[in-house]
Parts: structure tokens; C-alpha cells; sequence
């Protein structure tokens, strides 16, 4: 079986195993949009409050990435039975080369964000641009698409870390994760640096729509390295639990 048939066989294997608790993401995005509709609509209008450039910076930075992520019984029990370590070592008895595994978890998690993303944004648009907001169609699909980016960017990260190391290590290290991404929200707003939705959006309203492209750019470089490190980190790792 070649590397990309192999790859999709894997990420269609569990986007339908996991279809109906799909609904689980779709619930989590309507929790999302009841805190950064108002949050954006704010920014948009030009409120210049710490709070509000604190809250929209680490909600987008914190958990736009985790949209990728199917809520299941292997995420639930990853603490306390180790169960990425456990599906991994199951994989690794296939007739499947730990590259197809990585690339087919990538390819997973790129559609399942994508989804979960597209409705996040159009919904978002609709409402805040109902509540009077005066916003280009074009301008937040670039906006959109800058965000996806950096999602997939970041979530592949996640992913190195879910399926190469213990569950106790995925966690801590997702705690780590947003322990900083915190630090960085926390500290634009009280140095007033600046906030990174509102000068996203801004750049792009203001001619710099290729930072949206510079974004997938780099997501699909972290793809590239994040296929390469996951089956390294794959042939290495200990599958004991």
C-alpha cells in the first residue's frame, strides 16, 4: 500500500468511526461563539480594553487548535489507560509504516479542523455582523484562513506530543502550553504591545491580506517537518503501558 493510500485509508478509518461524536465539536463551537462574538464585535467597534484584548488573544491562541481534536473515548481515557500509547502499539501490528500513520493522523486532523472551522468562522461572521459590525466578506475569509493556519500550525504540535509520549506527558505538556500562551495574552494587554486578533484583522482590511498565505505556508512546512518528526518519534518510542 503506497504512503498516501495508506495515509488516507487511516484518516477515513477514524473520521468515520468518530462521526457522530463529531457533534461534541459542534456543541463546543456554539460555547466558543457565545464568548468571542461579543468579544469581536467589541474589537471591531474599537473598544480598547485589556480585558477584551486579553480574553479574544488567548481564546483564539488557546483553543482555535484544539478544533481539530474529535472528543472520544481514547481522548477521555488518555490520563488513566495511557490509550494513545495503547491505539499506537495496536497500529504499529498493521501491514502500515509508522510514516502512513503520521501523515494519516495529520490529514485527520486537518479536515476535522478545516469542518469545525468553517462553521466557526461563518457563524461568527453572521452574528457579529448582525449585531451592526461593518465587515468585508473577503477580508474575514482571509482573516479566517490566517487562523486556520496558525491552527494547524500549532495543532500539529499537539499531535507530536498525543501520539509520541505517555498521556501524562501529553497533558502536562498541554498545560505547559497554555501556561505560556497565557504569559503572552497577559502580558500584550498590560504592556499594551498590542492584540493579535485585532491586528490581524487590521492588516488584512489594510492591504496585507498575504500574511493569510504566509500562514498556510507555514502550516504546510509544519507538515512536512510534523510527518517527519511523528514517524522518527514513532520508530523510537517505548509502546509499554
Amino acid at each position: 500500500m503506497g504512503l498516501w493510500k495508506g495515509a488516507w485509508y487511516l484518516a477515513k478509518h477514524e473520521l468515520a468511526k468518530d462521526r457522530w461524536k463529531s457533534l461534541y465539536t459542534l456543541a463546543f463551537v456554539g460555547y466558543l461563539l457565545l464568548f468571542t462574538v461579543p468579544l469581536l464585535n467589541d474589537v471591531v467597534d474599537g473598544e480598547d480594553k485589556n480585558m477584551i484584548s486579553w480574553a479574544t488573544d488567548f481564546i483564539y491562541l488557546t483553543i482555535l487548535p484544539c478544533l481539530g481534536f474529535i472528543i472520544n473515548q481514547t481522548m477521555m481515557r488518555s490520563w488513566k489507560e495511557n490509550s494513545y500509547t495503547r491505539k499506537m502499539a495496536q497500529w504499529r501490528t498493521l501491514p502500515i509504516s509508522s510514516r502512513q500513520i503520521a501523515l494519516g493522523r495529520i490529514i485527520q486532523l486537518a479536515v476535522v479542523l478545516f469542518c469545525a472551522q468553517l462553521l466557526f468562522f461563518i457563524l461568527q461572521f453572521l452574528l457579529v455582523r448582525n449585531m451592526g459590525a461593518d465587515l468585508s466578506v473577503g477580508h474575514f475569509a482571509l482573516y479566517a484562513l490566517f487562523w486556520y493556519g496558525y491552527s494547524l500550525t500549532m495543532a500539529i504540535g499537539y499531535v507530536y506530543w498525543e501520539v509520541g509520549h505517555s498521556g501524562k506527558i501529553y497533558f502536562f505538556f498541554n498545560l505547559a502550553y497554555i501556561v505560556v500562551l497565557l504569559a503572552i495574552s497577559a502580558s500584550l494587554a498590560i504592556f499594551k504591545v498590542g492584540n493579535i486578533v485585532v491586528t490581524s484583522f487590521e492588516a488584512i482590511e489594510n492591504g496585507f491580506w498575504w500574511i493569510s498565505l504566509a500562514a498556510i505556508a507555514v502550516s504546510a512546512v509544519a507538515i512536512f517537518i510534523g510527518v517527519n518528526r511523528i514517524e522518527k518519534r514513532l520508530e523510537s518510542r517505548t509502546y509499554r503501558t
